[in-house]
């Protein structure tokens, strides 16, 4: 089962640049939805794959353990923020 954390999540979001209404509308989930998985990390395996794949789409690729923890992210270079990504280990 994969599991996003909070904090790893709030982070993601920031990295693509959205506000927690736009996340939800550009996964096809509620506003409320969002707001959960940032506070407890409570939704069910298939609403985290919404969510997960926004930010996919947008850039940041996940590294995941035997468990299916995410233990990292890496961001894929925006326009105009120069020519590098960057690699966040989760501790």
């Amino acid at each position: 089962m994969m599991v996003l954390e909070p904090d790893v999540a709030r982070a993601a979001r920031a990295y693509i640049g959205v506000h927690q209404v736009r996340l939800a509308e550009l996964a096809g989930v509620s506003s409320r939805t969002v707001y959960k998985l940032e506070k407890d990390g409570d939704i069910t395996p298939q609403t985290l794959e919404k969510i997960l794949r926004v930010f996919e789409q947008r850039g940041v690729t996940f590294s995941y353990d035997v468990e299916g923890r995410i233990t990292g992210m890496t961001f894929r270079p925006r326009p105009g923020r120069g020519r590098w990504g960057s690699t966040l280990q989760i501790p």
